[in-house]
C-alpha cells in the first residue's frame, strides 16, 4: 500500500467530511466572501490541483468552512480556497454563484430573505435555477424572469463539472515523451506534505521535489534551489516548456533564490510551497510567483 497516498486521501476525506457537516449546519453557514489575495487559487479538493485563479477583490460565495479551507462558488465553478486568503461577510449581496438544483418538494420561492416575507410560487425537486447572489443567508435567484430568495437548506448549488483536461496536464502530447514522464511523475506527489531539508516521499523541501523528480526521471542534478539554477541554462518566462524547472526570490529579500518548482504548461508550475502546505499547482502568470519570478531552467536537451 502507499502510504503517503493514503494519508493524503484521509486527509482531504477528514476535510471534506468538515466541509460537508458545516453545509448542513446551518444557514448562517452560507455567506459572502472577497478575496485578499493578489490571486487566489480555487483548487479541486483542499491542497489540490488549481481550476483557476481570481483576482483579488473578487465577491464569491463561501458555502461552507472549517476555519482552515472554504467551499466557494463563483461563476459557475465550485472549488476549495483557503480561508486565509478570504475576508467574510463581504457585504454583497449581487453577483454571479452559478446554478442551482432545487432539493425537496413544495419549497417556498418569496420575495424577501425572510420565511415572513411573501411566497412568490413554490418550487419541486430537481428545478433547475440560476443564483445571482447571497442575501441574510438565503440564496438569491432567477427562475422564469422572476428574482426572489430560497432558503440554502432546499438549494444544492451546481458548478460546472472540471474536466481533468483542464487542468494542468500530466500527460502532455504536445512535448517529449521524458517531459511528459517528468510531469506524471510530479503529479503522482501531489499532496505530499513540505518538509524543511525533505527530498523523499515522506516529505519534500522545494528544491527536495525537484531534485527528487529529476532524479528519478532524467538525471541527477544539484540538491538545492541555487545550485540548481547555477547549473542549468536561463530561460525567460516565454521560453518555457512543460518539465522545465521556475526560480523565484523570496518576496522582498533580493535578487537571491528562494524557491523553485517544475513547468507544467498553461502558466502553471507544480512545487512544494512552504512549511504546513503540501505539493501543489500554483499560477505562474499572476500573483506573487509572477511578480518574484527570476527565470527557467532547463536540464532536458531534447
Amino acid at each position: 500500500m502507499d502510504i503517503r497516498k493514503c494519508c493524503r486521501a484521509v486527509r482531504c476525506a477528514a476535510i471534506g467530511a468538515a466541509l460537508a457537516a458545516c453545509t448542513l449546519m446551518s444557514a448562517s453557514a452560507l455567506e459572502t466572501g472577497m478575496t485578499t489575495a493578489s490571486q487566489l487559487n480555487i483548487r479541486t479538493e483542499p491542497f489540490g490541483p488549481v481550476i483557476t485563479t481570481v483576482p483579488e477583490g473578487t465577491t464569491l460565495a463561501i458555502l461552507a468552512d472549517d476555519g482552515e479551507w472554504a467551499q466557494v462558488s463563483i461563476d459557475g465553478i465550485i472549488g476549495f480556497a483557503s480561508m486565509d486568503y478570504i475576508a467574510e461577510d463581504a457585504g454583497v449581496e449581487d453577483f454571479s454563484v452559478g446554478g442551482g438544483t432545487i432539493s425537496a418538494d413544495d419549497v417556498n420561492f418569496r420575495t424577501s430573505p425572510s420565511t415572513a416575507s411573501e411566497v412568490i410560487s413554490r418550487f419541486q425537486s430537481g428545478t433547475s435555477v440560476a443564483v445571482v447572489g447571497i442575501s441574510e443567508g438565503w440564496f438569491k435567484i432567477q427562475y422564469n424572469g422572476q428574482t426572489g430568495f430560497v432558503h440554502p437548506d432546499y438549494l444544492t448549488v451546481t458548478g460546472e463539472e472540471v474536466p481533468m483536461s483542464s487542468l494542468p496536464s500530466i500527460v502532455n502530447t504536445d512535448v517529449s515523451p521524458i517531459r511528459q514522464q517528468v510531469l506524471a511523475f510530479a503529479a503522482s506527489y501531489l499532496g505530499t506534505p513540505y518538509q524543511y531539508g525533505g527530498a523523499s516521499p515522506d516529505g519534500f523541501d522545494c528544491s527536495g521535489f525537484t531534485y527528487f523528480v529529476y532524479k528519478n526521471v532524467v538525471q541527477e542534478i544539484p540538491r538545492t534551489a541555487s545550485d540548481q539554477r547555477a547549473a542549468a541554462p536561463e530561460l525567460t518566462m516565454d521560453e518555457l516548456l512543460p518539465g522545465d524547472l521556475v526560480f523565484f526570490r523570496n518576496s522582498g529579500s533580493g535578487s537571491g533564490v528562494g524557491h523553485a518548482g517544475i513547468y507544467v504548461g498553461e502558466g502553471q508550475f507544480i512545487h512544494s510551497p512552504n512549511k504546513g502546505d503540501y505539493v501543489s499547482y500554483d499560477t505562474l502568470w499572476s500573483g506573487s510567483y509572477h511578480n518574484n519570478f527570476i527565470c527557467g531552467g532547463r536540464f532536458i536537451n531534447d
